[in-house]
């Protein structure tokens, strides 16, 4: 199912989602009509997404990987659309970001490995 995001929540929606997917598993891809199909990364962890407002101007941050050998910021100025496509209730998922010209940002968030997603389970227990 594909949510849009509405502008006003788009922080909100981006702090929840990264605190609870943090160092999921990502797949960051850019499609235009410029360049066409274009990864960037794949299988680096995920740090954050933010948003970032300057007057006007909107940046969506998105930061993956965990150290500087290993690690990528991808930002969107000024988006038009922000859909998430998935279920809260089913790990995984994929943020699209749309610009002005037409250019999409897809993040896929992965799930870990099961033995990963039992443990993360087993905190979030404990954590309620």
């Amino acid at each position: 199912m594909t949510n849009e995001i509405t502008r006003d929540d788009w922080q909100n929606f981006f702090d929840d989602l990264t605190k609870r997917r943090f160092e999921w598993q990502t797949k960051v891809e850019v499609f235009s009509d410029d360049f066409g199909s274009q990864v960037l990364d794949d299988g680096l962890p995920l740090s954050g997404i933010t948003v970032e407002k300057d007057g006007e101007d909107t940046t969506v941050e998105i930061m993956v990987g965990t150290d500087d050998d290993h690690h990528q910021t991808h930002n969107i100025k000024n988006p038009t659309k922000i859909a998430y496509l998935g279920k809260d209730d089913k790990p995984g998922g994929i943020v699209e970001i749309e610009e002005m010209d037409g250019t999409k940002t897809l993040v896929h968030i992965i799930q870990p490995m099961p033995i990963v997603l039992k443990y993360l389970e087993n905190q979030e227990g404990k954590a309620a």
